[in-house]
């Protein structure tokens, strides 16, 4: 039995700032026993959307097989709310009935609602109570909260699917909303279990270098789409300029979003938007929002808002279709040279054609081998050491690799220290 023990403070909450590092670390996914019990009696202090991904990770134990249950401490009196008593006001408690009949729904309290998300219903719901949150403040909070959250559910419906049991049962995605009402604030949580922003690029480009980089790419107008796809996951034409605007209007707002893919993390600020690679990442992706409500009238409108967004990705598409290939050179190893990438030959036919030629452009090189099980030292060494010895310690910013293996990975880097001493 694995008895998976909740810390004594299981919050996202940091002083004045956001911190993910504690919760996300706690999450073990593999090397698990068959029963495995989780004692939240210990914990002293959670948010509710720590928690929430916290239900995710149980549903994730069931898909794998794995008997759970939950050690909750009693109901209590005290108006400080222990997390056992969050969790029993969230209706988290029905997690079970919730999985495994696909029409129930939580039955929390309706100041912290717990929502999953599998179908266009479900959304509908869960936008019915973001606009009872906003009620009575600017009318246009409840405009541009509409349009936030109806985004972030349908990139969550259609890229956060998740199917167990030969595809018989879904692993819906949720959503979770507080109401802080003394600092006039709303957060919502919107998580999935799905294949995460990185594949999902992936199935249009041919490599993305992590999940930051996928993050990043996804706010950028017309990348997150389905333009040019011939499968049939691009039944729908995705228009992929959601999430920009999205972006642009929490901006906007003076509101603050989180974006966690895998291992990025995106911060979105009134200010600028910053980024940086986790340590232990989300297995899906989840985004967290906070708004700050008030009755001051907001700079623009939501129409206005719109209008300047959708502008302003009409200018980044024009200017990047002309720009961003010639920033960069993709090489996918695999369609050159196979699973056993061993043509030594070859190797320094691409090196002085591609390789070579677009460093002295000034072009950015990603190595994507995807698909190759082995790369002998030989092979690889004809294909880099001179590309990395022209550069010195500028290669480890100017070539890049992406989907290695480990021994593949572990040889590169040996002939990048090898070339850059």
């Amino acid at each position: 039995m694995s008895v998976l023990v909740l810390p004594a403070q299981f919050t996202f909450k940091a002083k004045d700032s956001l911190d993910f590092k504690a919760v996300l670390e706690w999450f073990d996914w593999d090397n698990l026993d068959q029963d495995v019990v989780i004692d939240v009696r210990t914990c002293k202090l959670a948010n509710y959307q720590a928690l929430a991904l916290l239900l995710l990770y149980v549903w994730h134990l069931k898909s794998k097989g794995h008997a759970v249950s939950l050690e909750l401490s009693p109901s209590s009196q005290d108006s400080r709310q222990s997390p056992s008593d969050m969790w029993r006001r969230m209706g988290a408690v029905g997690w079970s009935q919730v999985l495994y009949e696909r029409g129930n729904q939580f039955k929390g309290s309706t100041v912290k609602p717990l929502i999953a998300i599998r179908s266009r219903d479900d959304a509908a719901t869960a936008l019915s109570k973001a606009e009872e949150f906003a009620k009575g403040f600017n009318v246009e909070y409840e405009k541009t909260l509409q349009y936030v959250l109806s985004e972030l559910l349908y990139n969550t419906m259609e890229h956060g699917q998740r199917w167990f049991n030969n595809n018989r049962i879904q692993i819906p995605s949720i959503i979770q909303f507080t109401w802080y009402e003394k600092r006039n604030e709303i957060s919502f949580i919107v998580a999935d279990l799905g294949i995460g922003i990185k594949k999902h690029l992936e199935m249009a480009y041919p490599a993305v270098e992590d999940d930051l980089e996928a993050l990043r790419m996804a706010i950028k107008p017309q990348i997150s789409g389905t333009f040019g796809k011939l499968n049939s996951y691009s039944g729908k034409n995705n228009a992929g300029v959601g999430l920009y605007i999205s972006t642009n209007i929490v901006q906007k707002l003076g509101s603050e979003m989180y974006l966690v893919s895998g291992q990025g993390l995106l911060h979105v600020s009134p200010r600028d938007i910053t980024g940086k690679l986790l340590t232990k990442g989300w297995l899906g992706t989840f985004v967290l929002v906070t708004v700050k409500l008030t009755d001051k009238k907001l700079p623009v409108n939501l129409h206005e808002m719109l209008s300047q967004a959708r502008d302003a990705a009409l200018r980044e598409i024009a200017s990047r279709e002309g720009k961003e290939l010639a920033d960069k050179l993709v090489v996918d190893v695999g369609n050159y040279f196979g699973k056993y990438a061993e043509n030594k030959e070859g190797a320094i036919e691409i090196r002085d054609r591609k390789l070579l030629p677009s460093l002295q452009e000034g072009k950015d090189i990603l190595l994507d081998f995807a698909n190759v099980s082995s790369a002998p030292h030989s092979f690889l060494s004809a294909l880099l050491a001179t590309p990395i010895k022209s550069l010195g310690m500028l290669a480890y910013r100017r070539i890049k690799v992406t989907n290695a293996t480990p021994e593949i990975r572990e040889t590169i880097d040996y002939i990048f220290d090898e070339n850059t001493a």
